[in-house]
Order: C-alpha cells, then structure tokens, then sequence
C-alpha cells in the first residue's frame, strides 16, 4: 500500500457546504476533480488529474476499508464510509464518502465521489474501528464502509436487523399482524361453530382459514417487494443522479399508480437535469468562444497599440531632436540678431567716419584753392617784383656808375622775384594735382560713404530678416513644445490604452479559465453520447487509493479488459 510522507497533526476541517467531487476511472486515475475537491486537498489541478486516487491516501487508514471498498464497488455496489485524506502539506482532513459506480448500458466505466463534512461522532467512531483494524484486533469488520462486528455478536447484530427498522420489515410485520388477528377471528369462529360443524367442515374451514393466511403474507410480501423493488431502483437512480451519471433513464412506467407516477417523476428530473447540463454546455462553450473572440481582438489592438507606442516615442525623439535644433537655430538667429544690429552700428560709425572725412576733404579743396589764390597773388608779386627789378636795373643802367651797386640789387631782387615765380608755379602745379587727388579722393570717399549707406541699409535688411527669423523660430520651437506636449500626452493616452487592454486581456484570460473551471465541473454530469475523456500521461501509476484496486482485483479488471 502506498504510504505518503511526510505526516503531521494538523487537520484542515471542512465547511458544511464543502462538497468534494472527483471521478476515477476503472483503475483507479482521477479523470475530474471539483475546484472544492482540489482546494481542500492542496494540490493542484494538474496534479490532480492523471493520477492514481491514493495521492491523498493517509497512512492512517488501514488496508481493509480500500479492500473493503472495492469489493463493494465492483459488485456494482455503493460504499459510504468515514476517511481520513492527507493534504499536500502533510496535514489531513476527514470526509464522509460515497463511491457510486457509474453504469452505462449495464456496464462500469467508471467511478464517482461525493464527500461531505462529517459530524464529530462519526470521525471519533471511524477512528476508534480503524485503529482496532490496524492492531489486527478480532471481533471487527467492515462491510460497505461500516464497522461490524463479526462471531456470536455479529450474528446477533444480523438477526437484529430484521427488527422494525426497514420498509420491508414493517410491512411483513403488519402482515404477520393481519395474519394473527385473521387467525384469531377465524379460531374463535371456529370455535363457536364447532359442535356444530362435522368433519368435512371443520376440514374445509381449516383449508378457507390455511389459504386466508397464506393469502394476506403472500400479498403482504408482494406488495412489500414491489415497494422496496421501488425504493432499491430509485435509490439506485437518485445515486447515479447524485454521481452525475444523466445517461441512464429508468424503465418506462404506467402513469396509473403512485408508482409509476414517481418512476415518471424521476425521469422527467432527470431529462429536465440533462437539458439544464446541456444548456449550460452550450452556453459555456459560447461565452468561451466570444473569450476567445475578444482575446484576439486584444490581442491585434494590444499589438496595434504596442506600434502606436513605438511610433510615437520614435515621433517624439524626432520632434525632441527638431525641438532642439529649433532651438539652436533660434539661439543662433538671436546672436545673428546681436551681430547684426553690432553690424549696423558699426556701419553707421563708419558712415559718420567718412561723412566726416568727405567734410575733411571739402575742407581740404576749400584749403588749397585758397593757397592756389595766394600762390597766384605771390606769383604776381613776383612777376610784378621782376618788372620792377628790370625798371631798376634799367635805371641804374641810366645812371652809370651810381647806379652800379642799385643795379646789383636790382639783379638780385630779380633773381629772387624770378625764383619766387618758379616757386609759385611749381606750388601751383603741385597745388593743381594735389587738388585733383585730393577731389578723386573726395569722390572715393563719397562713393564709400554710398557704400557704407548701402552696406548699413543692406545691415539693417538683414537685421530685420534675422528678427523675422528669430521670431519664426521662437514660434516654431512654441509649436513644437505644443506637438511634442500632445505627442507626449497621446503617447501616455496610448500606454493607459496598453495598459487598459492588458487588463482586459487578463480579464477575458480569468474569464476564459473561470469558463473552462466551470466547463470542467459541469462535466462531472454525463448525458447519453458523452465520451468519457481519460488523461493521458507516461507511466500509468499502480492502482491504489481511495478507489484503487488491491492486486488480486486489479489482475481480476485487466482480465476482464482482456477478455
């Protein structure tokens, strides 16, 4: 026997609407396991399913009641009885239980399991009895899950069920009963008639009373048989019903009595329970298919939002990046803007400089045409002086000797008045051309004061271009602040979107499981057609457990499979 470890006293007590639902099949694997079922034993589903029914097998519990419980089974028999399961955690658990064989066209497919709360007299009974079997005690058995004793006692204890405790046994009571009375009349009849009565009558009166008493125990035992018939069948379909077998209706009954009012009752719940588990199917597999429909749905607009996302985060990188370069294009119209207007400034010195230079230069022209009219005043001077200096000589000349030393200076005041006539020429000359350069410069300076006009013009242009530049790109960098302001929020708005669909996408995931769950527990109702669906898995654990099969039954299966 499988012996599960570890082991601990700590018992996890069941709540009195906990109900434990599993299905075996023929060997004894799990092939449905109730959410209850599952929560209580600690495992989980998976594990559950597939595997042998002795995985919550407790050490405590002896070899006889699983021995005990499969005799009853395979003879097509409930068995209820108290057992004591192990959690996963090492702990355990009581339950009261009830293996129903599931038939179908006469045969066994499988086996069903209800488990409730038990009460406390009942845990305190199972485990005084099975303690007794584990020591290897006399005097105890167990048959169909209960404790009995076995010798003189046990024998007393089956003679004692004939008390008046069962349908049967009160109706052959009250038969035995009406027997007596009948017999009691009958004999007082008798008696007062016998002296009366010859021996031919006394005979056929006993044979009348023989066959009156015979008549009421036979009609008093068909008529029990035909009740307890009924109560053996409808219990039997009430079990299967409970086991969630709705594939086996019960024979067809005349609605003109009582009894097969109840037959007819019984199979209309059960067809009525058939429609309800079909209709529940269908309603399952439809809203599981509308799950299956909005999870992909989900899925396409969670991957459509996932590249929205991605777009707009590459959007605004682009637009930080042309934000930035705005920026810097702003930055740098504005310093274009500062060397622009430094420009004109520059410009406008400039342009005073050579206004100021052209004035000098006028000033300068003005300047040497004075100096050109005092040159020719001196010019005429000297010319004059010359002709004065020739009436001198010429008068010393006329005076001889006298005038000889008058005539050296006359030479020489001429010869001075004839070099200050050079001179004056030659200043005039230098005078001319220094006046025409001096005018050629004067028009190159008017023409670079006209360049510098045009160049402070062309500056102020191109300052007021820069500003209009400058104004643009702070107006530009305002409006990209504003897209990337809304590319970012529609960026966020897209992420709550992602994020809103992953809940919806584990939404209808808990939808889908909590439909397949509730899928899962309406199938432990099998309808007329349904395949029994058997888990598959690698190595097929030894049959054991709470509805696993000893080896002798076990060997007894697989030769009937077999066969």
């Amino acid at each position: 026997m499988r012996n599960n470890q570890p082991v601990y006293d700590q018992e996890y007590t069941l709540h009195d609407e906990q109900y434990l639902i599993s299905r075996t099949d023929a060997r004894g694997r799990i092939i449905y396991a109730n959410p209850a079922f599952v929560e209580v034993s600690g495992f989980s589903r998976e594990e559950l399913v597939g595997s042998a029914h002795n995985i919550v097998r407790h050490p405590d519990m002896p070899e006889e009641a699983f021995a005990d419980l499969w005799r009853t089974i395979q003879r097509g028999d409930s068995w209820t009885g108290v057992v004591k399961n192990r959690r996963k955690d090492g702990g355990y658990y009581w339950v009261l239980a009830n293996v129903t064989p599931i038939m179908e066209r006469g045969e066994t497919i499988c086996y069903a399991s209800v488990r409730v709360k038990p009460t406390r007299e009942q845990v305190e009974a199972a485990q005084e009895a099975y303690a007794r079997l584990r020591s290897g005690a006399r005097g105890i058995r167990l048959s169909r899950g209960q404790a009995k004793p076995t010798g003189l006692r046990g024998l007393l204890a089956r003679l004692m069920l004939w008390r008046l405790t069962g349908v049967r046994s009160r109706m052959l009571a009250w038969a035995c009963l009406a027997c007596a009375l009948f017999l009691g009349a009958s004999g007082v009849a008798i008696g007062a008639l016998y002296d009366s009565m010859d021996t031919r009558e006394l005979a056929v009166a006993g044979a009348l009373l023989a066959a009156g008493v015979a008549l009421i125990f036979a009609s008093g035992w068909g008529f029990a048989r035909s009740i307890t018939g009924l109560l053996v069948t409808a219990t039997d379909f009430t079990r299967q019903i409970a086991a969630g077998n709705l594939s086996t209706p019960l024979p067809p009954a005349s609605l003109r009595d009582e009894i097969g009012a109840l037959k007819f009752s019984l199979e209309v719940m059960r067809k009525s329970l058939v429609s309800i588990t079909r209709d529940v199917h269908q309603g399952i597999e439809s809203a599981l298919h509308s799950a299956a429909e909005i999870a992909d749905g989900n899925a396409d607009l969670s991957a459509h939002t996932q590249r929205q996302a991605a777009s707009l985060e590459e959007a605004a990188a682009s637009m930080a990046q042309l934000a930035s370069t705005v920026k810097q294009n702003a930055s740098s119209a504005y310093e274009a803007d500062q060397k622009a207007g430094q420009a004109t400034d520059v410009a406008r010195r400039g342009g005073e400089v050579v206004g100021d230079a052209v004035q000098a230069m006028q000033g300068i022209v003005q300047s040497t045409s004075r100096i050109s009219e005092i040159v020719g005043i001196i010019d005429g001077i000297a010319f004059q002086t010359n002709i004065l200096a020739l009436n001198a000589a010429v008068e010393a000349a006329r005076a001889g000797g006298a005038g000889k030393g008058f005539a050296v200076v006359a030479a020489e005041v001429r010869s001075l008045a004839q070099k200050s006539g050079t001179a004056a020429r030659e200043i005039k000359e230098l005078i001319e051309t220094s006046n025409q350069r001096v005018a050629e410069g004067v028009r190159h300076v008017e023409r670079a004061g006209d360049a510098m006009l045009d160049i402070e013009t062309s500056v102020k242009q191109v300052t007021q271009i820069v500003n209009e530049i400058a104004a643009i790109s702070s107006e530009q960098h305002t409006g990209i602040d504003n897209v990337s302001r809304t590319i970012s929020e529609t960026d966020t708005a897209a992420q709550r979107n992602a994020a809103r669909v992953e809940q919806a996408s584990l939404a209808v995931d808990n939808l889908r499981t909590r439909g397949a769950h509730l899928r899962h527990a309406i199938e432990v109702f099998r309808v007329a057609g349904q395949q029994t669906v058997l888990p598959k898995r690698a190595q097929t654990p030894a049959p054991a457990g709470l509805i696993s099969a000893p080896r002798g039954a076990q060997r007894l299966l697989e030769q009937r499979q077999a066969s």
